[in-house]
């Protein structure tokens, strides 16, 4: 795939409100939605392949995140311990489905739920050291990986692509906020 010709919006071709895109951006859209199923596909055989990697090492399967308490767990580490609902809009989700996700935590040992020290009545989930301890091993477990597939790539090309994720990252969670996205 090539890069199309001019990087700003201003360069966007303007389309009539009712023709949708020019054929050429029809392409572009049709290359990044294709593009992205590949990636979520091989992104999850990818880690995959890393957890079996790390436990025929020696490594404990115990120290292995799924992707929701991977998330968590960063969330909390992050911004240290909050309620379900602060959690559930820093992750974009349903305060029914973290709170789901904070009873498997808790259950695997990786958090635990408090009363709030400024109102007794609100509780709070914070990680446990174990929870840290194991989000730590599985992050560094994921950047070995991950500096091995890019092994080939500039410096650039990797920290670009990291701000082009970050970025759509952060306009699907706007895209989702307008109302939008469908439902979790």
């Amino acid at each position: 795939m090539t890069v199309a010709r001019g990087n700003s919006s201003a360069n966007r071709p303007t389309d009539g409100p009712d023709d949708g895109p020019d054929p050429a951006t029809r392409e572009v859209l049709s290359t990044i939605e294709l593009e992205l199923a590949q990636l979520l596909r091989r992104a999850e055989r990818t880690t995959a392949a890393g957890r079996a990697k790390a436990v025929r090492a020696g490594g404990p399967p115990s120290g292995t995140l799924d992707r929701s308490a991977y998330l968590l767990l960063h969330d909390l580490l992050v911004n240290g311990a909050e309620n379900v609902n602060t959690l559930a809009d820093h992750l974009g989700l349903d305060a029914s489905t973290v709170t789901r996700q904070v009873v498997a935590l808790e259950k695997a040992g990786h958090a635990r739920r408090t009363r709030d020290p400024a109102d007794g009545r609100a509780v709070l989930v914070e990680a446990t050291p174990q929870g840290l301890e194991d989000l730590a091993r599985h992050r560094e477990m994921r950047s070995e990986l991950y500096a091995e597939v890019l092994a080939d790539w500039s410096r650039l090309d990797r920290a670009l692509l990291g701000e082009l994720l970050e970025r759509l990252n952060d306009d699907l969670d706007t895209y989702k906020r307008r109302g939008r996205g469908a439902a979790d």
